[in-house]
C-alpha cells in the first residue's frame, strides 16, 4: 500500500499478521512468502506498530538489552518493504499487536491515516490454555524462563517481569484473554478475518486459500501439509539438547557465526531442526482444567462477539503439542 506522508510516497503493509502468540503465524507467515503475488519481508515480528512512539523497547532478560529484533522507529520499518514491487500484496506478522491492541491500532491510525480502513488483519486464535503452555515451552527452550509453569503463571510473577520491561510474552495469562483484543480490532478495522488454529492445522491448504481470497489473491499451488514450525519442548537427548543452545540461546559461538548466514535463512534453519531437536511436552491435565476456568469466561465472550464454535477450548482435557 503506498502512503503519502511529509510529501513522499511510501510503502506499508496490506495486511498484518497480528498473532495470537504460538498459534500459527509462523506457519501462515511461511506459507503466505511462498505465494508469487505476495511480498513479506526477511525478518518476522518486527513488532513496531506496538512500540512506537513509546520511547521504550522491552528488555530480553537473557542479555539485559533493548530486544534486537524489535524495530522502533519509522525509517527502519520503511526499509523493511523498500523492495516489494509493485502489484505485489504487502505483508507482515508480529504477535505483539494482538496482545497490545490498544498501542497498535493507535498507531496503525496515526500512520496510515485516511488509508486505515484498507488495511486487512488477520487474527489466529488458538486454546488459551494450551498456548499459555506452548509460550512457556518457547521461552524455556530459549533459554528465558528458569521458573516452573505454575509458578510463572502467578499474577504477581506476571506483572513483576512486566514491571522490569521484560517483553510481553512472560504474560502467558494476558496474551489468552483474546476477547478484548478481539474486539478492538473488530470495531476499528472494516476487513478482519479470523482463523481458528486447530482448524488451521487440520486443513492447512483450506486455511491458506481462505487468506489468498481474503487479501484478493489467486492462491498458489497447494503446498499440502504443514510443517510444524517453531517446534518447542524438551530436547531429545543431551547432543540435542547442546545443539538447541547453539540455535536459540545467546553465546559466543553463535555472536561469531550470526554474521555468516542471512536472517531468513537462520530463521528457516531453526524451523527445519527445531522437530529434530525436541521432544513437545504435554500440558497435565489437571494443570489444563485450572487455565480452562481462568479463560472460561473470556471464550464465551469471544464465541457471542466472533460467533465461532469455541466450545472445544472449554473441555478440560489436554491439550495438543506445543
Amino acid at each position: 500500500m503506498n502512503i503519502q506522508r511529509r510529501g513522499s510516497l511510501f510503502k506499508l503493509p496490506d495486511f498484518l499478521i497480528v498473532g495470537a502468540a504460538r498459534s500459527g503465524t509462523t506457519t501462515l507467515f511461511s506459507l503466505l512468502a511462498r505465494q508469487p503475488r505476495v511480498f513479506i519481508p526477511r525478518e518476522k515480528e518486527p513488532m513496531f506498530f506496538s512500540v512506537y512512539g513509546e520511547g521504550w523497547i522491552p528488555i530480553d532478560n537473557r542479555t539485559g538489552r533493548p530486544a534486537a529484533y524489535v524495530i522502533g522507529d519509522l525509517d527502519g520499518y520503511l526499509d523493511l518493504f523498500k523492495s516489494a514491487r509493485d502489484g505485489r500484496s504487502i505483508g507482515e506478522a508480529s504477535t505483539w499487536y494482538l496482545y497490545r491492541h490498544q498501542t497498535t491500532v493507535r498507531n496503525i491510525r496515526e500512520i496510515y491515516r485516511e488509508n486505515a480502513g484498507d488495511l486487512r488483519i488477520i487474527i489466529i486464535l488458538r486454546d488459551p490454555a494450551v498456548r499459555a503452555w506452548s509460550h512457556y515451552q518457547l521461552k524455556k527452550r530459549n533459554g528465558e524462563e528458569n521458573l516452573p509453569f505454575e509458578r510463572a503463571i502467578e499474577p504477581g510473577v506476571i506483572r513483576e517481569r512486566l514491571a522490569k520491561r521484560y517483553t510481553p510474552g512472560f504474560d502467558y495469562i494476558g496474551f489468552g484473554k483474546y476477547f478484548q483484543q478481539v474486539r478492538s480490532y473488530l470495531e476499528d478495522f472494516p476487513k478482519v478475518r479470523i482463523l481458528l488454529f486447530e482448524e488451521m492445522m487440520r486443513d492447512t491448504g483450506r486455511a491458506e486459500r481462505e487468506v489468498c481470497e481474503f487479501l484478493g489473491l489467486e492462491p498458489g499451488p497447494a503446498h499440502g501439509e504443514a510443517r510444524k514450525l517453531n517446534v518447542s519442548g524438551a530436547p531429545k537427548n543431551r547432543i540435542m539438547g547442546l545443539m538447541g543452545n547453539i540455535l536459540y540461546r545467546p553465546g559466543a559461538l553463535k555472536s561469531f557465526l550470526k554474521p555468516c548466514l542471512p536472517r531468513r535463512l537462520r530463521a528457516e534453519l531453526k524451523n527445519r531442526l527445531s522437530s529434530r531437536i525436541f521432544r513437545p511436552e504435554r500440558l497435565n491435565a489437571g494443570l489444563k482444567a485450572r487455565l480452562t476456568e481462568v479463560f472460561r469466561d473470556d471464550i464465551r465472550a469471544l464465541a457471542e462477539l466472533t460467533g465461532k464454535d469455541l466450545s472445544p477450548w472449554l473441555q478440560a482435557s489436554r491439550g495438543p503439542e506445543p
